[in-house]
């Protein structure tokens, strides 16, 4: 609901806070006094078109702000508060918009800077500014819609559809991809199949190009290996000098002597054998190099040639033998994707037309129920219309059939003949606001406990509209405030006598200077207000009327 209005430097208003009450409100005040200006700034801040001529005369911007607390905010409205990260504090949402002289606007949500089209977006869940004004969900065609699903109970119903269409829609779009790149496709699947006979006829082994690497280097360097094992056998075993197994064999020799002299040498003959075992091991291995340093120049070539192989893979397929063989198996297994494509897509077409003649039924049942409840909503707003003292009027809720989509196969809209005679034409084309104000009011009614929106706002709706009639439109609008907020802009006394707080609008003069201002009247002053509103004078006979009145209406709620 909305808690306060405060408007600063807007039109005649030179500062003003208006503070709102749940239930019924309404605004009363001379003609002239200013009573639409506050309208003009709740729309203002609401997201509607800024100008310069809004800004009072000699200030330099004008400011409107609007704090609202959300206890049951739409789905709508939680997406877009998250969608645009804009803030709540302790549940309510703080609006503002900001028009300088110059005509330059800047629009505000949760104390952040947000489009204007963000701050209208925020306003067609907030309220609902019934006259000739913007902000009127009911003129939307798929609002329509949705409250009349709401108003017939298929509102789950209409869910299920939509999450059903999804789902089909999804579908389609695979299928539709699916075939839509089947060139291209086969194509790319001829591409992998050559590239995996070309890995697969290498066979590659994990490990071999380490081998492979360290092979060729022994043979390339042949000769240096010979030339080197030869002397480090010599020296270990065969030189013409003494050699390492020959210096040690020498003190083997003499340290077994010392033990004959003395026992406490024996224990070092066991390190010198095992030294001299290690040295007759590396010698033996060094010879056997000298008979494998011989090569084929046959197998370097062949070395090579793999080599080559090897980096020309590489090149195509990864930085080694390992990344070959990963992306081997990534290309087999898209193979195998696609070679089990055609069993796939026609699963998913079986699978389409099954959904589609599913959602296509749900869609022709949920049809059926609204256009039944569409015939009995008719002569319920018609009625009430009437009751409104639009006597003539008619009202039809008008089908079109639509392709198969997320609402079905129904195109609804709400269209009014305000008159006898006349042709039914859409809401959105009524043009009187008064008219627009009172059938509003009838359809806000007949929808009271499924209108999402909190704060309904009606304007001009006493336009053409006294006695008996007033008395019934202020009932409907007190009715209609047990599940809204409502408030309303009036000359009636009987909508004024209705409400639940009642504010005044009058134009005062400060240091000459004109300025609105608003202020709620109670006890006597509203007295004198009602007084007022009934025939314009504050005598006896005009202040007991409005006492009566007041009691009246009161005892109505």
């Amino acid at each position: 609901m909305l808690d306060t209005l405060h408007i600063q430097n807007y039109a005649l208003i030179d500062r003003l806070e208006l503070s709102l009450s749940p239930g019924f409100n309404a605004l009363t005040g001379e003609t002239g006094a200013g009573k639409s200006i506050v309208i003009g700034a709740l729309n203002l801040v609401l997201g509607a078109r800024a100008s310069a001529d809004m800004v009072r005369s000699g200030a330099d911007a004008a400011r409107v702000e609007a704090a609202f607390t959300l206890v049951r905010p739409s789905a709508r409205l939680l997406a877009l508060l998250a969608e645009h990260d804009i803030p709540l504090e302790d549940g309510v949402l703080i609006l503002a918009r900001t028009v300088h002289a110059d005509g330059r606007s800047k629009a505000f949500a949760g104390g952040r800077m947000v489009p204007v089209s963000v701050l209208a977006a925020l306003g067609d869940e907030l309220v609902d500014l019934h006259g000739q004004h913007e902000h009127q969900s009911l003129l939307r065609p798929e609002l329509q819609r949705e409250v009349l699903d709401a108003y017939a109970g298929a509102g789950p119903r209409a869910e299920a559809l939509a999450a059903k269409v999804a789902a089909l829609n999804v579908l389609a779009r695979g299928i539709a991809a699916a075939e839509s790149d089947d060139r291209d496709t086969a194509r790319r699947m001829d591409f992998l199949r050559h590239e995996l006979g070309e890995i697969d006829a290498a066979g590659l082994q994990p490990g071999e190009e380490e081998e492979l690497r360290d092979r060729l280097s022994r043979i390339t360097h042949a000769e240096q290996l010979r030339g080197l094992s030869q002397s480090a056998y010599a020296a270990l075993y065969e030189g013409e000098a003494a050699s390492a197994v020959d210096l040690l064999d020498r003190a083997l020799s003499d340290v077994a002597e010392l033990g004959e002299i003395s026992g406490e040498f024996l224990e070092l003959c066991a390190p010198l054998q095992e030294a001299r075992a290690q040295v007759e091991a590396v010698a033996e291995t060094l010879r056997g190099n000298l008979s494998e340093s011989e090569y084929d120049p046959a197998e370097l070539d062949a070395l090579h040639r793999r080599q080559g192989a090897l980096n020309d893979l590489k090149r195509k397929y990864g930085a080694d033998v390992a990344e070959i063989l990963a992306y081997r198996d990534r290309a087999a297994a898209e193979l195998a994707g696609y070679d089990t494509r055609d069993a796939r897509l026609a699963g998913m077409r079986a699978e389409e037309a099954r959904l589609r003649a599913e959602a296509a039924g749900d869609a022709q049942a949920l049809s059926a129920v609204r256009r039944k409840a569409a015939a009995a909503l008719d002569k319920k707003i018609a009625e009430t219309l009437r009751n409104l003292d639009m006597k003539g009027a008619r009202f039809e809720t008008r089908f079109t059939d639509i392709p198969l989509c997320a609402h079905g196969v129904d195109g609804v809209e709400f269209l009014l003949s305000a008159n006898a005679g006349e042709k039914p034409k859409p809401l959105r084309a009524v043009a009187s606001g008064g008219e627009m104000s009172r059938v509003m009011l009838a359809l806000k009614s007949v929808f009271a406990g499924m209108d999402r929106i909190p704060t309904l706002v009606f304007d001009e709706i006493d336009a053409g509209v006294g006695g008996v009639v007033a008395r019934r439109v202020a009932e409907k609008m007190a009715a209609l405030a047990a599940s809204h907020q409502v408030l309303c802009i009036s000359h009636l006394p009987q909508i004024a006598a209705a409400a639940d707080a009642h504010y005044r609008v009058e134009k005062q003069v400060r240091r000459g200077v004109t300025a609105t201002a608003v202020a709620r009247v109670d006890g006597e002053d509203r007295e004198r207000e009602l007084a007022r509103l009934l025939d314009g004078s504050l005598s006896d006979v005009s202040l007991e009327h409005a006492r009566a009145l007041l009691r009246d209406m009161g005892s109505k709620k």
